[in-house]
């Protein structure tokens, strides 16, 4: 499965490709991508381990800006 969310306060490039690299290492993830122009992240992962990646992608981006917040 593969979904794009929109993310809110993402301040700077160095940050998203920090968050790109953190949520790429997680377990069941197969690509992953943060595009700071446009404020978005794309996940693609299996669809019986979507919602235990979305919960950990969401806790890289707390970790590497604590400011920033995913929207689904």
């Amino acid at each position: 499965m593969k979904k794009v969310f929109k993310l809110r306060d993402l301040d700077c490039a160095n940050c998203a490709a920090k968050m790109e690299a953190a949520i790429q290492k997680i377990h069941g993830v197969e690509s992953a991508t943060v595009n700071f122009m446009t404020q978005k992240l794309t996940i693609e992962a299996a669809d019986s381990d979507f919602e235990q990646v979305l919960s950990e992608a969401e806790r890289a981006i707390r970790r590497v800006e604590p400011g920033c917040a995913l929207i689904k």
